[in-house]
């Protein structure tokens, strides 16, 4: 265990990781149902958006996911 005396901060990473993880999942299903490749134009600029999302969202759980690892137990 590397972070004794910091249990706290510990979980509060671990936490942090799986909301994003979760967070992921549901922009996902969303990516999924509104695409750019749909027919109405609403659909198509929320999907542009989404994609946009997911990838800034991919970069955050990347830092969010090396912190957590740092805390090895």
């Amino acid at each position: 265990m590397n972070y004794d005396g910091h249990e706290a901060l510990r979980r509060n990473m671990a936490g942090l990781a799986n909301n994003l993880c979760d967070l992921k999942t549901t922009l996902k299903v969303l990516e999924d149902t509104y695409h750019y490749r749909h027919d109405g134009l609403p659909e198509r600029l929320a999907g542009i958006s989404l994609r946009r999302l997911s990838v800034l969202m991919d970069e955050a759980f990347n830092i969010a996911l090396m912190l957590d690892i740092s805390f090895q137990d």
